[in-house]
C-alpha cells in the first residue's frame, strides 16, 4: 500500500514543482501562422502501416509505389510531434494513374490514391492530428494524366493546356506531358473550388499547397481563396512560385496567400549551409522586411536534389552542417519546412523512410522545436542583426517583454567574441536552451564562445543572483517528501 500510495503522489508532486519553475512563454495565444513549423512528407515514401494496400510496391524501383500509407503517417504522429513540428504537408493524395510525386499523373480529385488507403483512414489522420494540436495541409496539384477522361472528351478541350514546359509524367521511363489545368476557363476555376471545398467539408483539413502559382492568372486565386475561406477562414493558402518568378510578394499576399515559398531564397540558405566559412549577409539583409515573416524557408524544393545530397557531394559531415542551417530555420522569421528524412540526413532521391537511424539530429531538432514552441521571441518577435563576420552571426529576437539570443557559428573554428551591454542591457543573464549555456555580464560584455559549426538560443533575463523560487523548491521538496512518508507510515500503522 505504501509503495502504490508513493509511487501515485510524488510524481505528481514532483510534476507540479518542476512545472512551477519552468520557464513558459510569455502569453497563451491562438497560433498564427508564424507560429508554425512545417513537416513535409510524401505518404508513399514515409512508413507502410498497412500491407492490404501494397497493390504494385517495388521499393527498388523509384518510380513505382513504395508502401507508404495513411495508417502509416497515423502510426507515427507522435514521432512527428515529439520534434515539434505543428502542421504536416501531405505530398500529392488524390487519385494517381501511377506514382507521381507531384500530382501530374491525377486522375480523379474526389478520391485518395488507392494504395495510400481510404477516405475514411484519411479523415480518421486528420482526426488524430488534430488531437495532438497538428495541422493537416494537403498538395494540391493543378495539372492531370495524360490519359485523364477530358483528354479525349472533345467537349473538355478549353478545360486543359498541354504546352512546353508543363510537367512530364516519367512512369516507365518514358516522358508523357502533363496537360495542366486551364484556370482562364470559368468551369475549370469552379470545378477546382468545388473540389477544394468538398475535401474541407469532408476531412476537416486544414490548409492546401500549390506550386507555380506565378503561372496561373491572379484573378483565379482571388476568386479561389474567397470562396474556399468561406468555409474556414483560419485555412492555410501557401503557394510555391516557380525557379525565375519576377513577382511582388505583397502582390500575393493581398490576394490571400497565406505564405509562400520562393526558390531563390532556398537557393540562398542551400550556398550559405552547404559547406562551412559562408558568410551570412546575403541572408539576413532581407530579414527586417515584412515578407519575411510571411514567408516559408526551407533548405528543399523541386526544382533542387536533397539538400543531404549537396552537403555529401561537397565532403561535408551532414550533421555538422544541418546544425547551423537548421538553427536559422527555426530562430529567424518565417516559417521552417524540414523534408521529412531531413532529421536523419537522409540521401537519395526521395527514398522510403528510415527510423532506425542516429538519433543525435533528431534531438537536436527536438531542442528547436521546443524552444520555438514556447518562446513567441522565436516566432513573432522583431529581428535584430548584432554582429555578423564571415559566418559567425549574432542577432536577436524581440517580442513584448522576451528577447531570445541566437549565437549562430557558421564557421569551422571556434569563435570567440564579445556582446557589450548596450546591445542587450546590463545584468542580464543569457540562459541557453540548447546546451544549457549561461552567460552572465563580466566587465562590460557578455562572453560568448561557440565551437565550429554549432549554435546556441538563449533567453534573455535580468539577473538577480539566486533563482530563489528554485531555492525554495529544493528544499521543500525532501520536506514535503517526508511529510507524506510519515503520513503514509503512520496511517499504515494505525490501518494495521
Amino acid at each position: 500500500m505504501l509503495r502504490k500510495w508513493m509511487g501515485m503522489v510524488l510524481p505528481a508532486f514532483l510534476i507540479f514543482f518542476v512545472n512551477a519553475t519552468a520557464v513558459f512563454a510569455t502569453e497563451e495565444t491562438k497560433r498564427v501562422w508564424q507560429d508554425e513549423s512545417i513537416y513535409y512528407l510524401i505518404v508513399d515514401r514515409f512508413y507502410n502501416g498497412d500491407l492490404s494496400n501494397d497493390f504494385t510496391v517495388n521499393t527498388k524501383d523509384k518510380l513505382s509505389y513504395h508502401g507508404g500509407d495513411f495508417q502509416g503517417v497515423r502510426q507515427k504522429l507522435d514521432y512527428i510531434q515529439t520534434m515539434g513540428f505543428t502542421t504536416i504537408r501531405l505530398g500529392v493524395i488524390f487519385d494517381q494513374r501511377a506514382y507521381s510525386r507531384s500530382g501530374a499523373d491525377t486522375k480523379d480529385f474526389y478520391h485518395p490514391e488507392e494504395h495510400y488507403g481510404t477516405l475514411n483512414e484519411f479523415k480518421q489522420l486528420v482526426k488524430e492530428a488534430h488531437k495532438r494540436e497538428i495541422k493537416v495541409m494537403i498538395d494540391f496539384p493543378l495539372t492531370i494524366s495524360p490519359k485523364h477522361p477530358w483528354v479525349k472528351d472533345p467537349e473538355k478541350q478549353n478545360r486543359f493546356i498541354i504546352e512546353d514546359g508543363n510537367e512530364s509524367n516519367q512512369e516507365n521511363n518514358q516522358s508523357v506531358t502533363s496537360p495542366k489545368l486551364n484556370m482562364n476557363d470559368p468551369e475549370t476555376a469552379q470545378y477546382v473550388s468545388k473540389v477544394a471545398k468538398w475535401w474541407l467539408q469532408e476531412t476537416k483539413i486544414d490548409g492546401y499547397f500549390f506550386s507555380q502559382v506565378d503561372q496561373i492568372p491572379e484573378a483565379f486565386w482571388s476568386g479561389l481563396i474567397k470562396k474556399i475561406k468561406s468555409e474556414n477562414k483560419d485555412l492555410y493558402i501557401v503557394g510555391e512560385l516557380s525557379e525565375k518568378a519576377s513577382v511582388n510578394l505583397r502582390d500575393y499576399k493581398n490576394i490571400g496567400f497565406t505564405s509562400l515559398l520562393v526558390p531563390s531564397t532556398t537557393l540562398k540558405l542551400r550556398e550559405s549551409f552547404k559547406t562551412p566559412n559562408h558568410s551570412l549577409t546575403k541572408l539576413v539583409q532581407d530579414v527586417g522586411k515584412i515578407e519575411s515573416s510571411y514567408l516559408i524557408k526551407s533548405t528543399d524544393g523541386p526544382s533542387f536534389s536533397r539538400f543531404t545530397n549537396d552537403i555529401v557531394a561537397a565532403n561535408q559531415f551532414p550533421g555538422d552542417r544541418w546544425e547551423p542551417s537548421l538553427t536559422y530555420l527555426f530562430t529567424t522569421p518565417g516559417v521552417p519546412m524540414i523534408d521529412y528524412g531531413s532529421e536523419i540526413a537522409i540521401t537519395g532521391d526521395d527514398p522510403m523512410m528510415d527510423f532506425r537511424a542516429d538519433p543525435d539530429l533528431i534531438e537536436f531538432i527536438e531542442k528547436l522545436g521546443r524552444a520555438r514552441n514556447q518562446y513567441l521571441s522565436l516566432t513573432r518577435g522583431d529581428f535584430t542583426l548584432l554582429y555578423e563576420n564571415e559566418g559567425m552571426a549574432v542577432y536577436t529576437r524581440s517580442y513584448k517583454n522576451e528577447t531570445a539570443f541566437i549565437a549562430l557559428n557558421n564557421t569551422s573554428e571556434k569563435q570567440e567574441i564579445l556582446i557589450p551591454t548596450d546591445k542587450l542591457g546590463s545584468k542580464k543573464q543569457l540562459i541557453g536552451l540548447v546546451n544549457n549555456d549561461l552567460i552572465k555580464e563580466q566587465n562590460g560584455n557578455y562572453p560568448l564562445s561557440i565551437n565550429g559549426e554549432e549554435s546556441e538560443i538563449y533567453i534573455v533575463r535580468d539577473d538577480h543572483g539566486l533563482n530563489m523560487l528554485n531555492v525554495i523548491v529544493i528544499i521543500a521538496i525532501p520536506i514535503v517528501f517526508l511529510i507524506l512518508y510519515f503520513y503514509i507510515w503512520k496511517r499504515g500503522k494505525n490501518n494495521g
